[in-house]
């Protein structure tokens, strides 16, 4: 799933990560621009921050132990079609499955698992590291 204008992109099919609203609403009236938490997927520890952001909110993920890293842009109804370079793509494929192909589901089934598992109270966060 390359895109033809960013060849060394891979864009993965769009996908509700609407399980974050809770959180992103709290956030918001509490004024906090940022919340982190820690993801664990298999032997894997992700740190992910949810920020409110300028103008819609992102979620960053990133395993600093792996090297992986990747930012998602979601739309006020937390809809995203995420994008990752291909080194990234590949990376975190072999991470997570390293018996597999690279596949876009391999991605999409961590970001639904960060969103099931993301706290729904923001006193369970912290703010994100700069």
């Amino acid at each position: 799933m390359f895109t033809a204008d960013r060849p060394r992109t891979v864009t993965l099919p769009p996908m509700v990560l609407g399980g974050l609203r809770h959180l992103h609403r709290q956030m918001v009236r509490n004024n906090a621009q940022t919340a982190s938490f820690t993801h664990r997927a298999g032997d894997v520890v992700f740190d992910v921050c949810l920020v409110v952001g300028e103008h819609e909110p992102e979620l960053i993920v990133r395993a600093p132990a792996r090297g992986i890293g990747f930012t998602v842009a979601l739309s006020t109804h937390f809809r995203a079609v995420p994008m990752l370079d291909t080194d990234t793509y590949r990376r975190l494929c072999e991470t997570l499955a390293p018996q597999h192909e690279p596949d876009p589901e391999i991605v999409a089934d961590l970001l639904r698992s960060i969103v099931e598992q993301a706290p729904a109270v923001l006193a369970r966060t912290h703010p994100c590291a700069a």
